[in-house]
């Protein structure tokens, strides 16, 4: 039945574009893309944005039945179907066990059934009209976590706005039977180039005042009022150096093959993290990292502190900070090509031959139009695709062998 209803949802484009959670080709990379792509868009024209991140109370677990219902009916499932999903809700049970002692049986009259497959997707159904309520600001879920985002030249308007949408939402949630945690909800503004706010801006939700956070960690990154990146890199910087040391107190007593898993398990993992988001971030604050991924590599092969590097990372197959990013933004740039990468970022390509008026070879070579004026991922994205373009493995149909053959060919050059 998941996969049923999954494909219908799909086929129907009935989810809303930027909800990032539970489903096939999207993930928290491209929700934090997303949302961080359109921030600097508005920093490039000179916008201030204002970002609200909501903080759901249980939201799994109060989801109204017959609420739910009523969505699934309007969504197009009907008769048997709806009769099917409506058996499934209804007549639950709970109990708690504990020493072999067992809790009276209670009824469970709201949320979605915990641990099934159909509870995260019946969740998305939920909260999937809530776009449509607020009126000024682009809503953006990761399942629950979910953010406002609005952007205006005048401050004093973006407070109005924001304000007139956080009531919208609040009286949303009330209609819905959803709660809010009030005291964990946030808000960052974010700032043009050289722009600064003259008054402080405050917030109302359900009567409370909400005030500016300085920094505020989203789907794993920590974002800052300029998207430096600074705070996240001083933070991975120290946790990384922290699995350094984990690295120089094992490797006594493990080969080489098992200081490599762990080097993958407890620095990989976190330094690749979100890597396309922040990866282009200032130099002064990426050399913390690539540091810290040199120390990582010295100890596992018990070298001494100055040693070069790269002979290092070549015989360890393990790529240099730098070329994991290139690699990381070719993996999305290869899902563009093949029609897979999430709407809300693939709109910021275009196709050379839709702009260009006259056929050249640059607009037949299926090459991206050039964006001069642009943001990171933007620009450095073009610029990557059409180096790819021009290389066999591109059209491969295995994304796997491609970024295999991209990573054999740095290691090589190593």
């Amino acid at each position: 039945m998941y996969n049923r209803l999954e494909r219908y949802l799909e086929r129907n484009k009935i989810i809303y574009n930027h909800q990032f959670g539970f489903r096939k080709g999207y993930s928290t990379e491209h929700a934090l893309m997303s949302i961080t792509e359109q921030i600097k868009s508005n920093c490039r024209l000179k916008k201030f944005s204002c970002g609200v991140f909501v903080d759901l109370e249980k939201a799994f677990d109060t989801v109204n039945h017959s609420i739910l219902i009523s969505k699934l009916k309007y969504y197009g499932i009907k008769d048997r179907y709806l009769s099917w999903f409506t058996s499934y809700l209804n007549d639950r049970s709970q109990q708690v066990s504990l020493n072999g002692q067992n809790s009276n049986s209670k009824p469970v009259t709201c949320g979605v059934p915990q641990g099934s497959i159909l509870g995260p997707l019946l969740f998305l159904i939920y909260i999937n009209d809530m776009n449509t309520a607020i009126k000024n600001s682009i809503v953006y879920h990761f399942a629950d976590d979910t953010n406002l985002l609005y952007s205006h030249k005048n401050p004093n308007t973006l407070k109005k706005i924001m304000n007139t949408d956080l009531k919208t939402l609040y009286e949303w949630l009330c209609a819905n039977r959803l709660s809010l945690n009030v005291g964990k909800t946030e808000f960052m503004i974010f700032r043009p180039p050289r722009k600064t706010l003259s008054d402080r801006i405050v917030l109302t939700l359900n009567k409370t005042k909400i005030y500016e956070s300085s920094k505020i960690k989203y789907l794993g990154l920590i974002l800052d009022s300029r998207l430096t990146w600074k705070d996240h890199i001083n933070e991975l910087s120290k946790k990384l150096n922290r699995s350094v040391g984990m690295l120089y107190k094992t490797r006594d007593f493990c080969p080489t093959s098992i200081l490599k898993s762990l080097y993958y398990s407890i620095f990989n993992s976190h330094a690749s993290y979100g890597l396309p988001v922040w990866g282009y971030a200032d130099k002064t604050y990426i050399n913390k990292i690539i540091k810290a991924q040199k120390k990582a590599i010295r100890a596992i092969t018990f070298s001494k502190y100055r040693e070069h590097s790269a002979p290092l990372l070549k015989k360890l197959e393990i790529l240099k900070l730098q070329d994991l990013l290139y690699l990381r933004t070719a993996s999305l740039l290869w899902d563009l090509s093949k029609g897979t990468l999430p709407p809300s970022l693939s709109t910021y390509f275009t196709k050379a031959k839709s702009v260009h008026m006259q056929n050249t070879r640059f607009a037949k070579s299926g090459n991206l139009a050039i964006c001069r004026d642009s943001n990171y991922f933007q620009s450095i994205g073009i610029k990557i695709f059409n180096e790819l373009n021009n290389k066999q493995s591109f059209s491969a149909s295995n994304k796997c062998y491609f970024l295999n053959k991209i990573k054999s060919d740095f290691i090589f050059n190593y």
